[in-house]
């Protein structure tokens, strides 16, 4: 008999953006602009200190639409510096008001691969990174790594490097299942056909594999299970330890299985491969970090950006510079109330 869909609260138990508390028992949100709901959400709340934040962010937001990219840099960073600190707010977490994150050109040549970002000992960003549960054992990365772990502009790497073979695998309705019999669940996802060779499969996490009970599509699973209350007889305090449990495989999971906005969510699961340096962080960390970068050269050496955006690279920087700030924010919106968002053509 096959796994079942998970069912938690009479609903299916779907993967989500969300990283450390996801709310599996709330309905999708179904919303054009994220903005606009997570400041109604902050408002009730009563958030109000989250919420001048958040307000600040949306500004920079909608500025970095109207400025070039050698401006662009500053006020999408300084958006994502504000959105990052309504999250820290809502959660109660006390930071010091220094960026956490600081960067450097390791050599004189304009590429990519010689401009670093490290992560510091505290500030925004470094309490982002701890509330997030990163292990990363590297603090700095150069923005070639990075943007290559950023499955949005991934494509565009792809291209610009002259890469054989991607780093991420598209899946399809990645949800959790529950065992027919005993109470164990775990994440499981379809692949697309011309990615569901073995060969291409064979460079999944270590802790994924192939479920061999299908035969008509090709379903891949993570070999953890997570304890599940009983169906019957069950007591808060056993659910709401198993959501616990769940949770908790739920963030780990999130290092692996990535998403890019769009009118439905995509999912990818990030492979690992000799050929790209693989960075254990969340999207939220390396676009910060990322950003950050960019708006120092902003600042510092608006002439050596100019190169960079004129250069064999500007396809991809551009890239980044045109969807990051868009996908930080639907990430960081899920984060903050732990509700999924989706566009209103799209149900679940």
């Amino acid at each position: 008999m096959p796994a079942s869909n998970l069912l938690y609260a009479g609903r299916n138990v779907d993967f989500t953006r969300a990283i450390t508390k996801p709310e599996f028992s709330k309905r999708s949100i179904l919303d054009h602009d994220s903005f606009q709901f997570v400041e109604l959400w902050l408002r009730r709340e009563k958030h109000n200190d989250a919420l001048f934040y958040w307000t600040q962010a949306r500004s920079f937001f909608e500025a970095s639409k109207i400025l070039q990219g050698t401006a662009s840099p500053l006020t999408s960073y300084y958006c994502m510096l504000n959105a990052t600190k309504t999250l820290l707010a809502v959660k109660g977490i006390k930071a010091r008001e220094s960026h956490g994150v600081s960067g450097e050109a390791v050599n004189s040549r304009t590429l990519l691969a010689n401009e670093e970002s490290s992560i510091r000992h505290s500030g925004i960003l470094a309490e982002l990174s701890r509330y997030l549960g990163e292990t990363e054992g590297n603090s700095t990365h150069s923005l070639d790594d990075i943007l290559s772990n950023l499955p949005f502009i991934h494509r565009a790497y792809v291209l610009t490097r002259k890469k054989d073979a991607e780093l991420f695998i598209r899946i399809h309705e990645p949800r959790y299942v529950r065992h027919p019999t005993a109470n164990r669940v775990w994440l499981a996802a379809e692949v697309d056909d011309h990615e569901a060779d073995r060969r291409v499969l064979r460079w999944m996490p270590s802790h994924f594999e192939i479920d061999e009970g299908y035969t008509q599509s090709r379903v891949i699973r993570a070999t953890h299970r997570v304890k599940w209350f009983p169906r019957q007889g069950a007591g808060p305090s056993t659910k709401e330890a198993a959501i616990s449990r769940l949770r908790s495989r739920h963030r780990k999971l999130r290092l692996d299985v990535v998403s890019i906005s769009a009118t439905e969510t995509l999912w990818y699961l990030k492979r690992r491969l000799a050929s790209y340096t693989i960075i254990d962080r969340y999207g939220l960390t390396l676009m910060m970090m990322a950003m950050h970068r960019l708006s120092e050269l902003a600042r510092y050496d608006p002439k050596g950006l100019s190169r960079h955006l004129s250069g064999k690279e500007n396809w991809l920087l551009n890239e980044f510079l045109s969807l990051a700030p868009a996908q930080f924010v639907d990430e960081i919106s899920s984060e903050i109330t732990g509700l999924e968002f989706r566009m209103p053509a799209v149900r679940r």
